[in-house]
């Protein structure tokens, strides 16, 4: 056999080899769906079935039934956005928004649920982008961008969602800042005019040999639980709006901090 015959075989040796890798974690994939779909699904059942055997509605019972319907609604969302992902498909309507207010209004949403759930968590927002942006002859404070608002609004709840996953008490800090200079996922300094959104809990972080696979597709279903398509997503979204996605662990505090930034535009 020549040396061009043990290319060609090693290279298809190797192709089949990401074949059986990928099947795999299709099939572990579908094994995780249909563990989470089974969860609240009979959640849904045994509540509907006590509510129906009392002779007064329990509102508990709907409250719980409508939060497990909300998680097999999120799962199915994820399931279509991967897809549309993988199809390239994912479309964006853009509009100009003001970010900081977004977040402000996610953050207050995420406090009534810590609150309610009664967790020991603090949930602090900090913007420092101090930006103004005039528009209609309108002195609007805060960070104005052009982009899909209910898109980057799932990102930020995926985040935050993920911090408050990691972390059992502490705090989870979201911060805004504009012109950091920032490294890439090529390790290339960017230093573009762009608005930098950080989450940072305090959980137990993550091994740096990991970063690289925080953000891809199946990662968290193997490695840290849940379907791992909430990261994915994220990263698909934010870069389908030219930005970038990068983690790394706080630096002499427990937990780390998943970050993305979003350019600006004069």
């Amino acid at each position: 056999m020549n040396n061009e015959s043990i290319g060609i075989a090693k290279d298809l040796a190797m192709a089949n080899e990401q074949i059986k890798q990928q099947a795999l974690k299709q099939k572990e994939f579908i094994d995780i769906v249909a563990h989470e779909l089974r969860t609240p699904t009979q959640s849904i059942l045994g509540y509907a079935e006590m509510i129906m055997s009392e002779p007064k509605t329990n509102v508990e019972y709907i409250k719980l039934i409508a939060r497990n319907t909300n998680r097999i609604q999120k799962l199915l969302s994820n399931i279509l956005d991967m897809a549309r992902i993988d199809n390239l498909n994912l479309n964006l309507s853009k509009e100009q928004f003001n970010l900081p207010e977004l977040i402000s209004s996610i953050v207050q949403d995420f406090r009534n649920q810590i609150q309610v759930n009664k967790r020991n968590l603090d949930l602090i927002y900090t913007d420092t982008s101090a930006y103004n942006f005039i528009k209609e002859n309108n002195n609007i404070k805060g960070v104005i961008i052009e982009a899909d608002k209910d898109r980057i609004a799932q990102v930020i709840i995926n985040l935050v969602d993920n911090a408050i996953k990691n972390t059992d008490n502490g705090k989870i800090v979201i911060t805004t800042t504009i012109n950091s200079t920032h490294m890439d996922t090529k390790n290339n300094p960017d230093h573009r005019k762009e608005i930098i959104v950080k989450v940072k809990d305090s959980g137990t972080g993550l091994d740096p040999k990991l970063f690289s696979k925080v953000y891809s597709k199946f990662f968290t279903a193997s490695e840290i639980g849940g379907t791992g398509l909430g990261l994915y997503i994220c990263k698909a979204i934010v870069e389908a709006h030219d930005g970038s996605t990068w983690v790394e662990n706080n630096k002499d505090e427990k937990g780390a901090t998943f970050s993305f930034s979003l350019p600006l535009r004069d």
